[in-house]
């Protein structure tokens, strides 16, 4: 095929001409990926892309780019969705022997008009956990906070071997029948075990304080709350916010 410039927002084609042997056929950049339905240019889109990488708002990225607020919003949720689809495939446990994994619980929002299948107390909750030592973390809804969903949601994030730490819910209790070491401080007492200094969730609940007003500056929509998650998860996963879902892009198109 050969490479013919156009004055569209592409700027660019290639075209294979009709011969005996082809029907002939062109595409551009666009073709088969995730630029195809959009109707604003490339470089609006890159520029879009940036804008969601650095947490600007929908009303900051229109006025930069400039684009009219649906078209915002729609990049943003694809986006949104490359963001969950990454990190679904890219699944791994975190910890493993020799390491250490701080685990906890917490509620980051309630329900409204008791629709969804969510806790019967009327409360979302999110378990997380993060490791000492390579600071990769884990994070997932629950429904329930009972041992049977706990230790599930445990076994499939945390490698075993792992020493894990937590605080004195009930739930928690017998990990170590699933190849942990357990260790637990009563926060009713005390945010430090007494007798061992090393013995804390400090870690989990500073994520914590990073991750509520991050969901909260995304309006914490319930059908939407997994996909923010996933999209903090992305966007904490390396030192440059803007490469990482770039490279998200390229890995998910190639997967499909």
């Amino acid at each position: 095929m050969k490479l013919k410039q156009t004055r569209r927002a592409n700027g660019c084609k290639w075209i294979c001409k009709p011969t005996s042997a082809c029907t002939g056929s062109e595409c551009t950049v666009r073709t088969n990926s995730v630029f195809k339905n959009s109707r604003l240019s490339l470089p609006q889109l890159l520029e879009l892309t940036y804008e969601w990488s650095r947490n600007s708002t929908r009303t900051v990225a229109g006025a930069e780019c400039p684009a009219g607020k649906a078209a915002v919003l729609r990049w943003y949720e694809v986006l949104r969705g490359i963001s969950s689809e990454y990190i679904e495939q890219r699944h791994s446990t975190i910890g493993g022997s020799g390491l250490t994994v701080e685990i906890d619980e917490s509620v980051v929002t309630k329900r409204k008009y008791n629709r969804g299948r969510m806790a019967d107390n009327n409360q979302v909750w999110l378990i997380g956990g993060i490791c000492w030592e390579t600071r990769d973390i884990f994070l997932e809804l629950v429904q329930k906070r009972d041992a049977t969903t706990l230790h599930s949601i445990i076994m499939r994030h945390v490698a075993p071997g792992s020493t894990i730490l937590t605080d004195g819910w009930r739930a928690y209790n017998g990990l170590e029948n699933n190849g942990y070491t357990h260790a637990m401080v009563n926060h009713s007492e005390n945010f430090v075990h007494p007798n061992d200094p090393f013995v804390h969730t400090q870690s989990i609940e500073n994520l914590w304080r990073w991750i509520k007003p991050f969901l909260r500056s995304k309006g914490t929509h319930r059908g939407s709350l997994i996909h923010y998650l996933r999209e903090y998860q992305l966007k904490r996963s390396g030192s440059n916010s803007f490469i990482n879902i770039l490279r998200a892009i390229k890995d998910v198109q190639e997967f499909e």
